[in-house]
């Protein structure tokens, strides 16, 4: 209240119409992208949407692995051809193209063996039902009472949530995972939010930025959390079977060049290393080289935002580690932006110019929206793309988490 109240004496008459009427755009929008997609899933036919795609898209690979570990057949969890098979068998008499390939590691097949056991309608809208209901805890989680229900629009509303269902993936789980950590070390409780975090290791992109961080700043009991729930999930990868985890390692060791391959849509990815393959396709040793360099020079910046870790400073401190990281992992999906609204979530009440806000918040959603497409149709009629949304993400992030700072770390800078 206080700093919208200081804004709104010195802003112009008309700021806070505005802002309302950009901010109805928003719900409009994401109240559109959810009618659109729910209209497309119920009317199209068998497993497959109006669009020819697969209903959950994803969510077939997930259900396919649990499938393969339920059936006895972990050690062949990793061989596409298999893989392939048997999605195409599932949505049969329905054909598509392709492939959705399972590159989790072993561990994460364990949680949807109970959900491959139903039909695969149920089972992935028991899993879009688990999604939703995750993305209300998590603002539970950080909101409190009436400022979590008017949270609640807008966070349905943001891109990457809506992707995230859409798409079957599971950004949304990676979201509450973060906000339960965040909320344990909020109490001093090092330790289990250190095991908390470790959790995803079934995306371990999510997890440089904040190993980085936490180690320097001589987190020990969260750094030892996070490697004790490391040394259980490879005890549970080991369980599933030495020939998958092998297999594994193997995939794993291809990832870095996954999105120098043809056909692979790079155009749909918003780190800085997916937007220097993008603006340098023909020179991936160049791209690649500055991508270390802008990934490195994201992390100094993090640094530099981050206030001195401690409780009363620790919102901001991990708001500013989530934009890192989506900056600097080299795999982010639309999705995987999620987190993204839980650094908005974290600094909310700390922010003090409302008309900043509005306008980095708009240049974020706007460029998460179209960016993509935008990219897309570049790299298919030249070779070359932009990826807006990464520029976006930097440049609004660090201002808008500038403003937010703890007025000492303000200061200080």
């Amino acid at each position: 209240m206080g700093a919208a109240a200081e804004v709104s004496e010195v802003a112009p008459v008309g700021f806070g119409r505005f802002c309302a009427t950009r901010r109805r755009y928003a719900l409009v929008l994401g109240a559109a992208l959810w009618t659109t997609w729910l209209l497309s899933v119920t009317r199209g036919p068998g497993l497959l949407d109006l669009a020819g795609n697969v209903k959950g898209a994803d969510f077939i690979e997930f259900y396919t692995a649990g499938a393969l570990v339920g059936r006895g057949d972990a050690d062949r969890l990793y061989d596409l051809e298999r893989q392939q098979r048997f999605e195409h068998a599932l949505t049969a008499p329905q054909d598509w193209p392709g492939l959705h390939p399972f590159i989790n590691p072993p561990f994460f097949a364990w949680p949807f063996v109970p959900l491959a056991a139903l039909p695969y309608l149920v089972a992935f809208a028991i899993w879009s039902a688990i999604g939703v209901a995750l993305v209300v805890a998590t603002v539970a989680l950080v909101r409190d009472g009436p400022a979590a229900w008017r949270a609640l629009p807008w966070a349905f509303a943001f891109p990457p949530v809506f992707a995230s269902v859409s798409y079957g993936q599971n950004a949304l789980l990676s979201l509450f995972i973060l906000a339960a950590a965040v909320a344990l070390l909020r109490h001093g409780r090092d330790f289990a939010g250190g095991l908390v975090l470790g959790v995803l290791l079934y995306k371990p992109q999510l997890l440089v930025v904040l190993g980085i961080v936490l180690l320097a700043d001589r987190r020990w009991w969260t750094v030892a959390g996070l490697a004790t729930m490391a040394a259980l999930l490879a005890a549970a990868t080991l369980a599933t079977g030495v020939p998958a985890a092998q297999s594994y390692l193997a995939l794993a060791s291809t990832f870095g060049a996954m999105q120098t391959h043809a056909g692979f849509p790079t155009w749909n990815m918003h780190s800085l290393y997916s937007f220097c393959v993008l603006l340098l396709p023909d020179h991936l040793e160049i791209a690649t080289i500055l991508a270390v360099v802008a990934s490195a020079a994201a992390i100094v910046v993090v640094r530099r935002l981050q206030p001195r870790y401690d409780v009363a400073t620790l919102r901001h401190w991990y708001a500013v580690a989530l934009w890192g990281t989506v900056l600097a992992s080299p795999h982010v999906f639309l999705y995987d932006l999620a987190p993204l609204l839980l650094a908005a979530l974290l600094v909310w009440d700390d922010r003090r110019e409302e008309e900043l806000w509005a306008a980095g918040i708009a240049a974020v959603w706007v460029a998460l929206a179209f960016s993509a497409p935008i990219a897309k149709l570049m790299h298919e009629s030249g070779g070359r793309a932009i990826q807006l949304s990464t520029l976006a993400i930097a440049s609004s992030g660090y201002v808008l988490l500038r403003d937010a700072a703890p007025r000492e770390s303000v200061a200080d800078g």
